[in-house]
């Protein structure tokens, strides 16, 4: 199975507990891999001022009622995260923890390893407000997630995958939000999943959980 993850985004470490949850019951393969941006489904009105839209008010209340949504989702996850709401809301561009990802990858890291780097790497990003957008910062969370940071610089330098690409190529695939997960050729978006995968697993055995 592959999983896709975004590390600007809440419900890639939400999660995590759910996939510990499936590894620890079921055996399976997974392979890692970094998303840079998702589709967002939030967004505001295209008004203009000025100009003469018969459906602007309508476009405007949907827009804030998306927006109000987002908010109380925030609010939720955050709370099950075990951090403030203004943590929840931080914007972070997610390129060299990606990168990080990719390191492990190339290193033939084992499962446990990914769950450790992952989680340290959230926990930096939105509990402490490190910073996770330099070189610098990457290596104090493989170093704090117990990974190996010797030849990480020669690897950035000359061997670490273009990461834009690798995105288009998500988004051609069918993959446009995380976390998402891909086994026997489908795909799945978000968390909620990780149960049907789970008896999927298992050999569709029984009634398929809802």
């Amino acid at each position: 199975m592959t999983i896709y993850v975004n590390f600007s985004e809440l419900p890639s470490w939400l999660m995590l507990a759910s996939l510990k949850k499936l590894c620890s019951e079921v055996s399976i393969e997974l392979a890692w891999k970094p998303m840079l941006s998702s589709l967002g489904n939030v967004a505001g009105s295209n008004l203009k001022p000025g100009v003469d839209d018969p459906l602007g008010i309508y476009k405007a209340r949907r827009a804030d009622a998306r927006h109000k949504a987002a908010k109380r989702e925030n609010e939720r996850m955050c709370e099950r995260l075990g951090i403030e709401p203004a943590q929840g809301e931080k914007k972070i561009n997610p390129f060299y923890l990606s990168l990080g990802m990719t390191w492990l990858t190339n290193q033939g890291a084992e499962l446990q390893q990914y769950f450790n780097y992952v989680e340290t790497a959230f926990l930096k990003a939105f509990r402490d407000g490190a910073d996770v957008e330099s070189v610098f910062g990457l290596k104090v969370v493989l170093k704090e997630s117990g990974f190996r940071i010797a030849g990480l610089d020669y690897f950035l330098a000359n061997e670490a995958p273009d990461l834009d690409a690798a995105q288009e190529k998500i988004m051609e695939s069918g993959v446009f939000n995380s976390p998402a997960f891909v086994i026997a050729d489908e795909i799945f978006h978000g968390r909620e999943h990780l149960p049907l995968i789970q008896w999927m697993l298992k050999g569709n055995r029984g009634i398929p959980p809802v």
